[in-house]
């Protein structure tokens, strides 16, 4: 199992999503989207053995976290605009939902599950579960010097982690680790790291 952690700082966390303005009135939501793409679809397939976790941080309701599962996911297309759509589905549902069910995962379309949660929940969450964490950085360790065993990445938007978060991955000992030492797209990690792991299982 591969598992991605993205936090997403601006982007909007209503259902009231432009789909003709992703990048600008929905907080770059665009750059979600290409993750989304990239860390769970093939040339003529999809990646099932995915998760993929987004932290919206943006206004007006945060925090959000939408989970993404790849066994599971039917009828999302690789593309920003289909992916946003289902974006604005969970959106909606959190939205029909009360308070003390938003603790807990509630499935808005087949392998995509919301909550309320933040970045330290979700990070607390996996290490709870036993799993490998890494954070990509461009200052971290050469990924290709690991071996991963069911592994989490963790990576930032434009904008980055906050010094809060990149505290609290300090105190958790979570190992930094790069694909480049450049600042790539957050997608672009996502198909380097992909790439890492495909090789070393063959």
């Amino acid at each position: 199992m591969r598992e991605f952690i993205f936090k997403a700082n601006k982007t909007i966390t209503s259902p009231d999503i432009n789909l003709k303005d992703l990048p600008g009135s929905c907080g770059r939501l665009d750059l979600l989207c290409r993750c989304v793409s990239d860390a769970f679809f093939l040339s003529h397939d999809i990646r099932r053995d995915v998760i993929f976790y987004a932290i919206l941080c943006g206004q007006p309701n945060p925090p959000i976290c939408i989970k993404f599962v790849g066994s599971e996911l039917k009828k999302v297309s690789p593309d920003e605009r289909s992916i946003a759509i289902f974006i604005k589905k969970a959106l909606k549902k959190f939205e029909e939902i009360d308070e003390e069910q938003r603790k807990y995962w509630t499935q808005s379309t087949p392998g995509i599950y919301i909550k309320r949660a933040d970045f330290r929940d979700i990070v607390l969450e996996k290490l709870e579960e036993g799993k490998e964490v890494f954070y990509l950085h461009k200052d971290g360790s050469n990924a290709e010097n690991f071996n991963f065993t069911n592994p989490v990445f963790i990576l930032g938007d434009h904008i980055g982690l906050s010094r809060e978060d990149e505290d609290l991955l300090n105190k958790l000992n979570i190992k930094k680790i790069s694909v480049s030492p450049i600042e790539l797209h957050a997608n672009h990690c996502i198909t380097i790291i992909h790439n890492i792991l495909d090789k070393k299982s063959q």
